[in-house]
């Protein structure tokens, strides 16, 4: 079975919990990926909210702001790490973890993880926690790929999750498709309603608004 360290290195697609012996793997990729200067596209929704998520498109790594616009620091007890992107300040991304919330060690935050999982009592809820989906970012990659990708899904001390999708390059040779694939959630994963956001397949046709809407923006012109 392989260690944390192998798995975050090696494994193109990852899926690992911000803990402090993740944190340094996990920001190097994400470091690996915005280094390649490309326009950025940013869906941010609720989960426990069944509609589309906000959508922002044209973006890029904000290398005015302080330290290039990707902050990272802490000590023993905790870590934060920040990207700024611009135009809009509220598109940013980012996660911290801290042994404080029980994030000093990635097994026993999925331990927590699992536990809520299938949990229906609003106080075993995930809590303080952040999973972390990466696509790419290798250390042996030369350059992009189409199918890179970055995903934080953050759980506050409420229960609430905020999920963030960071997703390169779209334009018109992927096409509205592959970016509604992006927004849409089919509610096939397990959990409880407000962790998968369960959305009808009647809303699909929202998605594509909303991808459409993102490609008309990183094109330049209005939406359609």
């Amino acid at each position: 079975m392989p260690t944390v360290i192998d798995r975050i290195r090696t494994q193109r697609h990852v899926e690992a919990m911000a803990a402090l012996d993740t944190f340094g793997l996990l920001t190097a990729r994400i470091r690996k990926l915005l280094s390649w200067g490309r326009r950025i596209t940013v869906t941010q929704r609720y989960t426990y909210v069944d509609q589309p998520p906000t959508v922002t498109a044209g973006l890029m790594l904000d290398t005015s702001a302080r330290r290039g616009g990707i902050s990272e620091g802490g000590n023993a007890d905790g870590r934060h790490f920040g990207v700024a992107l611009t135009p809009g300040l509220m598109a940013g991304f980012g996660f911290s973890a801290y042994a404080s919330d029980g994030n000093r060690f990635e097994a026993d935050v999925w331990k927590r993880y699992h536990a809520g999982k299938n949990s229906t009592e609003f106080w075993d809820r995930r809590r303080n926690m952040t999973q972390v989906t990466i696509n790419g970012g290798m250390d042996g990659d030369t350059g992009p790929a189409r199918d890179d990708l970055i995903v934080i899904r953050a759980w506050n001390s409420d229960g609430v999750c905020d999920e963030k999708v960071i997703a390169f390059d779209y334009g018109p040779e992927n096409g509205v498709c592959r970016l509604a694939r992006h927004l849409y959630v089919s509610g096939g994963g397990a959990g409880s309603d407000w962790d998968t956001g369960r959305v009808p397949d009647g809303v699909y046709s929202e998605y594509e608004q909303h991808a459409e809407a993102a490609i008309a923006a990183y094109e330049g012109r209005g939406a359609a």
